[in-house]
């Protein structure tokens, strides 16, 4: 999750040229694969949780025709290169009716067709909808967890969050290139491209994180009733960890979601999943010992963290 305590208007679009991109350089038969069509996405998705919904079905990249054509429009009357993927780039926060209008929102994560409706996304969303858009036209384009060596941690009542960061890279063979929806590639991140299934995963454990959050919801279903909040963002976050078993932050927040709900040994056992994936800065180690403390009686370890 990649949280800010205030909104943001508009969009801060960083490009960069891509000198070298860690873990898997493609999505050939020769590594694992990483980019799905929608119909492939969906039957692959069914096949690791096969009671899910059609809604929660559908790839977060799907979008209708009529944008696809009018990105399209716009990509197509610039020379090709770079400068394409800056046009594209450029059309999702141009005003309308040139452009989409998105806007970098913090507080909303979603999937491509509700970021258009909303107007508005954090970094997962916003991606959503350019890898959307970069498949409409043929491009090789795929999803990027930026990582950095030290956490960016925000302080939200008794939560705190750690961020990392979500990045689209650009694998042509002409252009090699990472966007950036905050400008962060140039302090220190690594770069490493990850299957649309996990990207999906981290949009779903997004959603579920932003729920428990002092912030208001553009959801009217989401509870009031503070345990009821809980219990809601248990369910994401364990349909998280179905969608990508490796999402280490997806087992550590639903390791707090079980903890706050009183389920101290289904915590500790997503507590002890996400160390042995070792990816989220020690949270799950320190939420452990938290989680121990309360149960001995003892209080004076009061928060939880939430990558």
């Amino acid at each position: 999750m990649r949280l800010y305590r205030a909104r943001q208007k508009g969009l801060i679009l960083g490009l960069a040229l891509l000198v070298g991109v860690g873990g898997c350089a493609s999505g050939s038969s020769n590594g694992p694969k990483l980019e799905y069509g929608a119909a492939e996405f969906r039957s692959a998705l069914r096949q690791r949780v096969p009671d899910l919904s059609r809604e929660l079905s559908r790839a977060p990249f799907e979008l209708n025709a009529t944008v696809k054509l009018l990105a399209e429009k716009t990509v197509m009357a610039v020379p090709p290169g770079a400068t394409r993927v800056r046009a594209l780039v450029s059309f999702l926060s141009d005003p309308k009716p040139q452009g989409l209008g998105l806007e970098y929102d913090w507080a909303v994560s979603a999937n491509a067709r509700t970021t258009l409706k909303l107007g508005r996304g954090d970094c997962v969303a916003l991606a959503t909808v350019l890898v959307g858009l970069g498949r409409g036209l043929g491009w090789p384009i795929f999803f990027a967890e930026a990582r950095t060596g030290k956490p960016i941690t925000h302080e939200f009542e008794e939560i705190t969050v750690l961020s990392d960061h979500m990045v689209v890279v650009v694998l042509a063979r002409s252009v090699r290139m990472v966007v950036d929806f905050l400008g962060l590639v140039e302090e220190g991140y690594d770069i490493r491209l990850i299957d649309d299934l996990t990207a999906y995963a981290h949009l779903i454990n997004n959603v579920s994180g932003y729920r428990l959050l002092t912030v208001k919801s553009d959801n009217p279903e989401d509870p009031e009733d503070p345990e009821q909040r809980w219990m809601v963002a248990q369910k994401g976050f364990e349909l998280a960890t179905r969608i990508q078993p490796e999402l280490g932050r997806a087992w550590n927040n639903l390791g707090i979601a079980y903890s706050r709900l009183g389920n101290f040994e289904d915590a500790r056992s997503a507590y002890q999943r996400a160390v042995q994936l070792d990816t989220v800065f020690g949270s799950p180690e320190r939420n452990l010992i938290i989680m121990e403390t309360r149960a001995s009686g003892e209080t004076t370890l009061t928060e939880d963290s939430i990558p």
